[in-house]
C-alpha cells in the first residue's frame, strides 16, 4: 500500500473507532435510564447495567469510573436534551405565561411519549442535583419573565421554582400511572399558572393554546 494510501486510511479508521466508543458509551447510557426507571439508583450495579447493555465489566470502566457516574450522565444527558430543545421554541414565543405552561405541557406530554424517561425523571426527584442544575435556571427565567412582564405575581421565586418541580414530578408521576385521563397536561398548566397569580379564566385560555412543536 502506498504511504498516502496509509495516510488516508488513518483517519477513516480513526473516524471508525471513535464511532464505536459513541455507540458503546450510548448503549450503557440507556441501559441505566432503562434501570433506573424501575429501580431505585441504589439497587442498581454495574453487573445489572453491563448485562443489559451486552458489554463486559471492563468495558464499563473505559467509559465510567462508578455507578454514580454513570447515572450523573444519565441524568445530565436526560435532562440537556429535552431542555435544550424546550429553549429553542418555547422562548420565541411573545407571552411569558406560555412559555411557562408550554413548557410543563410538553415535559408532561414527553413523558407519556416516552415512559422510561418519564419514570427516570419521577425516580430522581424534584431534589436531584442534576435536575436543579440544568431545569432550575430555565424554570427561575420563565417565571421571572413573567414576573417582570407582570403576567405573574410571585412572594417568593425560590419557592416558586421549588413548587414547581415538586408539582411537576408528581403531575407526570400521575399521568403515567394513569395515561388515560385526557389533557392532562393542560390541567396540570392551568393549576400551575394559578400558582403564579394568572386568573383562573386567563390560565384556561393560555394553557388551551396549541403548543409549538420540538
Amino acid at each position: 500500500m502506498a504511504t498516502a494510501d496509509v495516510d488516508k486510511s488513518l483517519p477513516r479508521a480513526e473516524g471508525r473507532r471513535q464511532r464505536r466508543r459513541e455507540l458503546t458509551r450510548a448503549r450503557l447510557i440507556d441501559a441505566a435510564r432503562t434501570l433506573a426507571a424501575a429501580h431505585t439508583a441504589e439497587s442498581i450495579g454495574i453487573t445489572d447495567i453491563t448485562e443489559a447493555a451486552d458489554v463486559g465489566t471492563g468495558t464499563f470502566y473505559n467509559y465510567f469510573s462508578s455507578r454514580d457516574e454513570i447515572l450523573e450522565a444519565v441524568a445530565e444527558e436526560s435532562m440537556e436534551t429535552v431542555g435544550a430543545a424546550l429553549d429553542r421554541v418555547m422562548t420565541e414565543l411573545g407571552d411569558p405565561a406560555e412559555v411557562f405552561a408550554g413548557s410543563l405541557r410538553h415535559l408532561v406530554r414527553h413523558a407519556l411519549t416516552d415512559p422510561v424517561w418519564g419514570w427516570f425523571i419521577v425516580r430522581m426527584g424534584a431534589s436531584h442535583p442534576k435536575l436543579l442544575e440544568i431545569l432550575g435556571p430555565r424554570a427561575r427565567r420563565d417565571l421571572h419573565r413573567g414576573l417582570e412582564a407582570g403576567r405573574f405575581e410571585i412572594q417568593d421565586l425560590d419557592l416558586a421554582v421549588t413548587c414547581t418541580f415538586g408539582s411537576l414530578i408528581s403531575a407526570i408521576r400521575l399521568a403515567l400511572s394513569d395515561p388515560a385521563v385526557p389533557d392532562r397536561d393542560q390541567q396540570f398548566a392551568v393549576s400551575m399558572l394559578c400558582m403564579v397569580g394568572v386568573p383562573p379564566a386567563d390560565a384556561r385560555t393560555v394553557a388551551a393554546r396549541p403548543l409549538p412543536e420540538v
